[in-house]
């Protein structure tokens, strides 16, 4: 028999969890799951991939026409969002739904229970960090944390905060994040090729960091770190910043010009070829001030490339310091740049790190393992007692 699952979630744009969402679904047990998708605004390019796929993305009429941003816009977005959801659970009655990232939770869970949805899972992806700015919704999600069959983490440290927050240790999961490690592996020949379209010199050092602009992501501190140590570093090396722009590319290539950096560090965008960018990257970066599990750093690993990573969330359940690569304090300049100038100068450590990096993912973060967790999840909160039998 298939059952009727939705997976509701902000959008699908360009993003770690939109990402592993677009990756896992097409992937989990069509004879036992129909999987529909509602995003709460307009539901971006992976949507159409989904789609292509032969899932069905749903999104509110109104509210996914709405582009701009802002506190009030997003007022305006969930009030046209709410009466079309709850509408939405009382017409489709799924058997069962499954909320992804905060935005979702609240406005998705919210609607369920008052159309008397029954079978619920809730997956947290980061720390929650913005529970102290909002206390209010705070409260509103742990009363939502008592109508969830489970809740999951993508890691053991977002995991102990859902124990505080008072969900029994049984209605708790860490399904950790997969990456399609075929798709991402170490392929000099492919990065030889992007550096020769880039212009960028075959001895160049690369540094890479694939985030999105955003203030939490640390890219100010980075630039920062290497404004410390830019005459310790080979003459030709480059930064390769992709991600989108939530508001702060203006500032952070004024912050490069201004240390004399600009001819070092590209602004490339959101973009969809992250594999072939990895693919030349000598280091991988990630400075952020607050993380769940990232997919950047797993995605790194994947092709081979030596991380150097702010040790916040679960960043250090993935990497292993000083084998896998680097874990630096968040908020510390100096500590990021004496790491980056180490793997700099040593070309053997960092290939070295890289190959063990590699065999780490390929262990325990393959895509299809993460797939069959979500299966066995599934299967769970629909049939208790044939969880985890084939």
């Amino acid at each position: 028999m298939t059952h009727r699952i939705v997976i509701v979630i902000g959008s699908l744009q360009v993003g770690g969890a939109e990402r592993q969402i677009a990756q896992i679904v097409p992937r989990l047990d069509r004879d036992r799951w129909q999987i529909d998708l509602v995003t709460l605004s307009r539901p971006g390019p992976l949507a159409e991939d989904l789609e292509t796929a032969g899932f069905r993305v749903w999104s509110p009429p109104l509210a996914s026409r709405i582009t701009r941003s802002g506190p009030l816009i997003r007022l305006l977005r969930a009030l046209i969002t709410v009466p079309w959801l709850w509408f939405w659970f009382l017409r489709k009655r799924p058997a069962m739904a499954h909320f992804i990232l905060p935005e979702a939770y609240l406005i998705g869970g919210l609607c369920a229970v008052l159309a008397g949805q029954s079978r619920m899972i809730m997956s947290r992806r980061s720390l929650a960090h913005y529970q102290d700015r909002y206390p209010f919704l705070a409260r509103v999600e742990r009363w939502l944390h008592k109508h969830m069959a489970v809740v999951t983490a993508n890691s053991e440290a977002i995991r102990g905060e859902l124990l505080e927050e008072g969900i029994p240790e049984h209605r708790t999961r860490v399904i950790l994040n997969g990456v399609d490690t075929n798709a991402i592996r170490p392929d000099a020949a492919r990065g030889a090729r992007l550096r020769q379209s880039l212009t960028i010199p075959p001895d160049s050092l690369v540094l890479m960091i694939v985030a999105n602009l955003i203030p939490y992501k640390g890219h100010a501190d980075l630039i920062t770190a290497l404004a410390s140590i830019r005459d310790a570093l080979p003459d030709n090396w480059q930064l390769l910043c992709v991600g989108r722009d939530d508001g702060i590319g203006g500032a952070l290539q004024a912050q490069s010009a201004e240390a004399g950096l600009a001819p070092h560090i590209r602004f490339l965008g959101s973009r969809s070829d992250i594999p072939a960018l990895l693919s030349m990257a000598d280091v991988s970066l990630l400075c952020s001030h607050e993380e769940g599990l990232p997919n950047a750093v797993i995605e790194a690993m994947s092709a081979g490339v030596p991380t150097i990573a702010t040790k916040v969330g679960g960043t250090g359940e993935i990497i292993d310091h000083g084998v896998t690569g680097l874990l630096v304090p968040a908020h510390n300049p100096d500590a990021l740049a004496q790491s980056i100038l180490e793997l700099a100068q040593d070309p053997a450590r960092r290939d070295a790190m890289g190959t063990a990096a590699r065999v780490e993912i390929e262990n325990t973060y393959g895509l299809d393992i993460c797939a069959r967790a979500y299966d066995d999840l599934y299967q769970h909160v629909m049939i208790p007692e044939t969880a985890g039998k084939p």
